[in-house]
């Protein structure tokens, strides 16, 4: 199976565009969220991750400007010996525009596949290691589509790796519905879903994939930052509560929230969303605490429809700091 001697990865989904759902976004980036600052920005976060030892860097085509962030970063090495992951699936709406009416779309269409892995070889070139299906969701019917199927097939013959990523309510169904299709199809070999305190609804069946050889990335450990201190309005009651728990541990609220991810044991890869360098330090800091026993945090919970609910609520210019 697929082994990194670091077990943190990189996600681009902030760092390639000015509006993001991540709580605290909009403060983060500054004032200047011009492509030339962002660029800039980027490539400092992803030099003091390299520096650190993170060798994972995860993207995807409707993240914005983010590929070719990551391209030109990468042709500034003078040996990059990293794994990148890049997804299909939407594509960016916004046009730089944080207040945009719409910011994205999704198809799963075969034909839109082919044209979104031609942009990606373009930008990535032979640096692509990996190429996730974008947010599979139980209506996508994407994992039945004879003709998305073959053209992974062709993709995964160039020697590239096939995955997926979930989201969504469903996130169990589509999970199960993978595995099944994976029996027969032996297609895919990574799965990057959406786990977090607030959201343990797939814990075991993520845990059967990894018993099943497929390699299981961690996304959102945050939740969009509403397990950050940056989150100042939503679900105040279990912040407050995580909180003091963190403080007994003598952690912060995103230590404990990291690390709760991190010590799962079938998680390959937890990806952190940093958008700033001091953010990125502070989760790879954290790891100097990684064998602090956590207690169990069950009760946290958020039934998912709730959790989802609430995360489509989130505002992509992001004010909720105040």
């Amino acid at each position: 199976m697929f082994k990194l001697d670091n077990k943190i990865g990189l996600g681009l989904a902030s760092l390639g565009r000015p509006g993001y759902i991540n709580i605290g976004h909009d403060k983060d980036l500054g004032d200047d969220k011009s492509k030339l600052k962002m660029r800039e920005n980027c490539h400092q976060v992803l030099d003091f991750a390299y520096n650190n030892g993170i060798r994972y860097f995860d993207t995807a085509r409707v993240y914005g400007d983010a590929e070719e962030f990551l391209s030109t970063w990468i042709r500034k090495q003078t040996k990059f010996n990293g794994f990148v992951g890049s997804k299909w699936g939407y594509e960016y709406l916004a046009n730089w525009e944080i207040k945009a009416d719409k910011h994205e779309r999704k198809d799963h269409s075969a034909a839109f596949l082919k044209h979104q892995w031609i942009e990606t070889r373009m930008n990535l070139g032979k640096s692509i290691d990996l190429y996730h299906i974008h947010s599979v969701t139980p209506d996508s019917n994407v994992l039945d589509d004879p003709a998305v199927i073959a053209e992974l097939e062709t993709i995964k013959k160039s020697g590239i790796d096939i995955g997926i990523s979930t989201s969504g309510p469903d996130q169990r169904k589509t999970i199960e519905q993978f595995i099944k299709v994976n029996e027969g199809l032996k297609l895919f070999s990574f799965l990057q879903s959406t786990i977090n305190i607030f959201d343990q609804s797939c814990l075991s069946i993520l845990e059967e994939a990894s018993n099943l050889k497929i390699n299981v990335i961690a996304k959102e450990v945050f939740s969009n930052g509403r397990l950050t201190s940056a989150n100042k309005n939503l679900h105040r009651d279990e912040i407050d509560s995580l909180m003091e728990i963190a403080k007994k541990l003598n952690m912060s609220l995103e230590e404990l929230s990291f690390l709760w991810v991190y010590q799962l044991p079938f998680i390959k890869i937890v990806l952190t969303g940093a958008s700033t360098i001091s953010q990125l330090k502070e989760n790879i800091n954290s790891l100097e605490k990684k064998d602090t026993q956590i207690p169990n945090l069950d009760e946290f919970t958020i039934p998912v429809n709730d959790y989802w609910s609430t995360r489509s609520s989130l505002n992509w210019k992001i004010l909720l700091v105040s």
